[in-house]
């Protein structure tokens, strides 16, 4: 879908390139309000899957309230348009706790997958928990379901924190199927550094993890986290989307859009292209439009590429101080 035949003609070959997205992308519409208007209210951290043969889209979110709320639920909504959704099903993070068996403290990043070896709904879900052994930390757990209303299967933590380089956080992945193969760039940190993990699947349950990625052959900077989608290019996987590397007052904020090469071979992420995300609506900050979060659609049914993005009021910035909508980008192929 990103290899879009209209431009080949001006020698763009492979994947649609990141710069043009930026530069061609028109600001639509509000999603999703924030569940209220105070401080530390947020809605995002989701992803969007578009089922051709139903001709519907599949969206999760995170509603969240400040601290001691935190993110309270996952949400799965659905549309015919990619635009106005409505609300399918909810599980709460009490209803997490009690079907994993875990006290899941907050939920926050999420991955909407169709499994193509089961037909089966894979929604990951990174959670804040206590674990015997580890104590309290972020991983990645997994519901699979028939049916995105549910009623769900809990899988377990199939990412999980424990190594050096990932001993507190293993979390907010980037998930995709690249040729068959589940690959996962995930959120590692040992508390003192966040960075970019490597893992992968052959059936989205029993992971690898293959350890931090260099970047253009050297050392991730102190903090790098990355939030968007992973496409089949022609050179190999390619994210595109948002990179972090600023934290203001807890909260991880961006105003980069970016894509990488990933080498798999090599464990290494090659920059193709990094520029500044020019803030196209009211409902984005002029500094640090966007919390992270984003995904990156090719929608086969309308022929264009769709962005949803978590953007920061212009109100206030930090991890109990802002409020954040889910608000909707459009690029026509």
């Amino acid at each position: 879908m990103l290899c879009a035949k209209k431009f080949t003609g001006f020698g763009w070959q492979g994947l649609v390139p990141a710069a043009y997205l930026l530069r061609a992308k028109r600001f639509k519409k509000v999603v999703f309000e924030p569940p209220d208007y105070n401080p530390g209210s947020w809605r995002g951290a989701g992803k969007v899957l578009v089922d051709v043969e139903r001709g519907e889209y599949l969206l999760t979110c995170r509603p969240r309230k400040a601290h001691p709320v935190r993110g309270y639920a996952v949400e799965i909504c659905s549309s015919r348009d990619g635009e106005e959704f409505r609300l399918l099903a909810s599980i709460t993070k009490e209803e997490l706790s009690e079907m994993a068996k875990l006290e899941v403290r907050s939920i926050e990043g999420q991955q909407l997958l169709l499994d193509p070896a089961t037909g089966r709904y894979h929604l990951y879900l990174a959670v804040d928990n206590f674990t015997p052994g580890r104590g309290y930390g972020w991983d990645t757990l997994l519901l699979v379901s028939d049916d995105p209303r549910g009623p769900w299967e809990c899988k377990g933590l199939v990412l999980r924190r424990g190594d050096s380089y990932d001993s507190v956080e293993a979390r907010d992945a980037v998930i995709d199927v690249v040729d068959g193969l589940y690959v996962a760039l995930y959120k590692a940190s040992d508390g003192l550094r966040v960075n970019t993990a490597l893992a992968v699947s052959s059936d989205g349950i029993e992971w690898r993890k293959l350890g931090l990625l260099k970047l253009d052959g050297g050392s991730q900077p102190g903090y790098l986290l990355l939030s968007g989608r992973l496409l089949a290019g022609a050179l190999g996987p390619v994210f595109v989307g948002f990179e972090s590397r600023v934290v203001v007052e807890g909260a991880a904020v961006t105003d980069t859009f970016s894509s990488y090469l990933i080498d798999l071979r090599g464990l290494n992420l090659v920059r193709f292209f990094s520029g500044r995300w020019e803030p196209h609506s009211p409902y984005e900050r002029p500094d640090y439009p966007v919390h992270s979060y984003c995904d990156v659609v090719p929608d086969p049914l309308r022929d264009r590429i769709l962005i949803y993005v978590e953007a920061i009021d212009p109100s206030g910035i930090g991890l109990n101080k802002e409020i954040d909508r889910l608000i909707l980008y459009e690029v026509p192929l």
